[in-house]
């Protein structure tokens, strides 16, 4: 469950870094980028030492070329899901590493809370680019992303504190 994850966060940050590096002219950039968010979704298959080092080069590459694509003039709106996804991917294989054979339930677990803090750090870089003028949200929606940010972050809290206290 967690590698199909991973697989799915590698590919789609591979999709939005070329789309972010393409409009900017980048096309190997771009390329090369999405090429190696695949080889990372497919690190299972490789050797034990180049699928140890992948996902750290993976994440360090993808921010340096999100960073690239953004000082280029690409819209750094497309930046935060691959810093997002990035991140997702490389914390899953570090949990498949250490946990292979983890059980379902902590498999589920572990997503929900990954998915969770995700769901956060996506809703704040996205809502800093809202503050930042760069996109506009309706009421409706903003209200309604403002609501589940604050739910999110009530639970995460709440999970935080010892239940005796």
């Amino acid at each position: 469950m967690i590698t199909w994850a991973k697989r799915a966060a590698a590919v789609l940050s591979g999709i939005f870094l070329m789309a972010l590096l393409f409009p900017v002219g980048s096309y190997w950039g771009g390329v090369a980028g999405g090429v190696l968010n695949l080889a990372f979704a497919m690190a299972g298959k490789f050797p034990p030492l180049l699928r140890r080092f992948l996902p750290s080069f993976a994440l360090g590459i993808n921010t340096v070329l999100s960073a690239y694509g953004v000082l280029a003039g690409g819209p750094a709106v497309w930046a935060v899901p691959i810093a997002v996804l990035s991140l997702f991917s490389w914390n899953a294989e570090r949990f498949g590493q250490r946990w292979g054979d983890a059980p379902r339930p902590v498999q589920s677990r572990y997503l929900k809370r990954i998915g969770t803090l995700a769901a956060m750090g996506l809703g704040a870089g996205l809502s800093a680019e809202a503050c930042q003028g760069n996109f506009s949200l309706p009421f409706s929606l903003a209200l309604l992303s403002m609501m589940a940010g604050g739910v999110l972050l009530l639970r995460l809290m709440s999970q935080a504190f010892p239940k005796g206290r």
